[in-house]
């Protein structure tokens, strides 16, 4: 997987709009490449979602979220809320 952050930020670089623009377009291909793993999660048979704790309406809650939402996180924030424990 390639990281597209610069781990090398020059104080000129600093608020400078083509940095900030790489930095969010990296973090939105970050966000596709984690829907598209979470969206796997939809191909597993109803009784695999509920030993881990889900179901389909959780993840397909999960993947209609905007990009700016962490995805993994809302879906243990959505357990979480119905009292499920994914761990």
């Amino acid at each position: 997987m390639t990281d597209f952050t610069c781990d090398h930020i020059q104080p000129s670089q600093i608020g400078h709009p083509l940095f900030d623009l790489s930095n969010k377009l990296a973090a939105r291909i970050r966000a596709r490449q984690q829907r598209r793993k979470l969206a796997e999660l939809m191909a597993l048979d109803r009784k695999t979602l509920r030993d881990i704790g889900l179901t389909r309406k959780d993840v397909a809650q999960t993947l209609a979220q905007p990009l700016s939402v962490d995805a993994q996180t809302e879906l243990y924030r959505i357990a979480y809320l119905n009292g499920r424990n994914l761990m």
